[in-house]
């Protein structure tokens, strides 16, 4: 009667241990893939973390060296023109008080002015760069993935669906991948509870549907600190 063929001799033994090998490598390929995947995902959070918290220490840092310096700022705004605007702290970038030759046509943060800090020869009206060369002070470049860092500056401001009062400023991102999420929140945790919002947008909550934001408050009024 004949059988299943048995490997036999050094040749058979010799296959056998290849497959083993084999094997084990395929398992310890499973194994190790997806901690190191994790790994990867956990030091880009925790890199991006530190980078955005280093700009955003830094856009406060010069936000309350400009009202250290000038603190009586520029007397010749007016709230009521201005959308309800909290002096002295700087004007939105956009904001039609200021010159049009110096009036940016966003509210990019980078465009930000200093009130009562005049450029040489003007007028009151004509606050000088917080960022650039002129100012010693550069502005931070948003991380890959993010729109540029924005201010505002008002009460009853309607944002990405959300009435907002107070000073603040803002990032954002359309991007699905998690680590960006991973390190807004992140970011989020090193501030008080009042200081700032992670927000994952819905296009009435003050992000854009599908983005993620982080809201850095400068001073706050509304909404109320959860």
């Amino acid at each position: 009667m004949r059988g299943v063929p048995v490997l036999t001799g050094q040749g058979g033994g010799a296959l056998v241990y290849i497959l083993v090998a084999i094997a084990l490598i395929a398992a310890l390929t499973v194994t190790f893939m997806q901690p190191s995947t994790q790994q990867t995902r956990t030091q880009n959070s925790f890199k991006l973390a530190a980078e955005l918290n280093g700009q955003a220490h830094m856009i406060g840092a010069a936000i309350q060296d400009c009202i250290l310096r000038y603190p009586e700022g520029d007397a010749t705004v007016s709230p009521a023109l201005n959308g309800g605007y909290h002096a002295p702290y700087p004007l939105e970038p956009d904001s039609m008080h200021l010159p049009e030759a110096i009036r940016a046509a966003d509210k990019d943060l980078a465009r930000l002015r200093c009130p009562g800090k005049p450029i040489t020869g003007q007028n009151a009206a004509y606050h000088a760069p917080m960022f650039g060369g002129s100012a010693a002070r550069f502005e931070p470049v948003p991380p890959a993935l993010f729109g540029p860092w924005t201010y505002r500056n008002g009460t009853g401001l309607m944002d990405e669906g959300e009435l907002t009062a107070g000073v603040y400023f803002r990032i954002g991102t359309g991007s699905s991948d998690p680590y960006l999420g991973e390190a807004l929140r992140k970011v989020d945790e090193q501030f008080a509870g009042c200081e700032s919002d992670y927000l994952e947008g819905d296009g009435t909550n003050g992000c854009a549907v599908g983005h993620r934001c982080l809201r850095i408050w400068v001073k706050r009024v509304a909404p109320a600190c959860p």
